[in-house]
């Protein structure tokens, strides 16, 4: 299998707090072919992280509650690092025979999930400062749709495939892959597979607060296009929880029909599952490839 070329980017935090969404991010850009170039307060001194964002080609900026003041300015080393973010950006700017600027810088904070949709709660004065910043998209979501924007905004050469059931071409279509934590291992192996055939494929998360899943949860429900429910291990009941989530998913304000939903377990499960008459396929996990049957389920929904 060929590589893809991805772009290099300047992925930084100085938050130990933070560390763990910086982790999350890697594995998922490094995924998608990009090259990272880490910043953190541990490792790097505020001159090597200008020296960093210099030779990238995209910023993204992982920002606590509260900077680390490093002058008498008040300044932080969140707010500087983004400043020298913008100073690559202007002298990139200057530089370009194109009306385009290649570099881009991306920031994002945490919205909590407490916070009224129409009315955000107070945020510190640095990140006020950094929001007047024009250069810098500054997001403030939960951490799955921030990145699902930033995968989405980053333009990625397509992987090419020698395998008969990676095809190309299904961009802008999305799947939702429900599983349950103890099929995570196993699971994985597909959600790459359906990835390297085009589809954008959100997945559950299980390391947060249980607003957070909940909330993640109703916002891939109003999205996908093909729903697929998994299930090696976990059980008939959570199975049919499942379902009945797809269904009404409908009433959440979804924009665009449903192009496929379906269940993927074993054969004694089916016989105990809310199917009929709901519009899910049933594929039961036999002696063929789970590869084929996943090629062939998307075959008949016309993927």
């Amino acid at each position: 299998m060929s590589n893809i070329r991805g772009k290099t980017v300047c992925l930084a935090e100085v938050s130990e707090k933070m560390s763990s969404y910086k982790e999350n991010l890697i594995k998922e850009l490094e995924y998608a072919g990009c090259i990272i170039n880490e910043i953190s307060n541990a490792s790097q001194d505020i001159e090597q992280a200008r020296e960093i964002i210099g030779q990238c080609e995209i910023a993204i900026h992982i920002l606590s509650d509260n900077d680390q003041i490093i002058n008498s300015s008040s300044r932080g080393l969140e707010e500087q690092q983004i400043i020298y973010s913008v100073q690559h950006f202007l002298s990139q700017k200057l530089l370009s025979e194109s009306t385009e600027n290649e570099f881009k810088i991306f920031a994002w904070h945490q919205k909590l999930s407490t916070e009224s949709i129409f009315e955000e709660a107070s945020i510190s004065s640095h990140l006020e400062r950094i929001q007047q910043f024009e250069e810098v998209e500054f997001l403030r979501t939960n951490f799955e749709d921030f990145k699902y924007y930033l995968l989405n905004k980053i333009v990625i050469d397509a992987e090419e495939a020698v395998d008969e059931f990676y095809i190309k071409g299904n961009n802008n279509r999305s799947i939702y892959f429900l599983y349950d934590s103890v099929d995570k291992e196993i699971a994985s192996e597909y959600i790459e597979y359906l990835r390297k055939r085009g589809f954008t494929v959100f997945t559950p998360i299980f390391d947060r607060d249980i607003m957070d899943i909940r909330q993640t949860h109703k916002s891939f429900l109003k999205k996908f296009d093909i729903a697929i429910i998994f299930a090696k291990e976990a059980s008939v009941n959570w199975v049919n929880m499942k379902i009945m989530d797809i269904l009404k998913s409908p009433g959440l304000g979804r924009e665009k029909r449903i192009l496929g939903k379906a269940v993927f377990t074993s054969e004694e499960k089916g016989k105990n599952l809310m199917l009929i008459q709901r519009g899910f396929d049933f594929i039961s996990f036999n002696n063929n490839s789970l590869k084929e049957q996943f090629a062939s389920y998307l075959k008949k929904i016309n993927f």
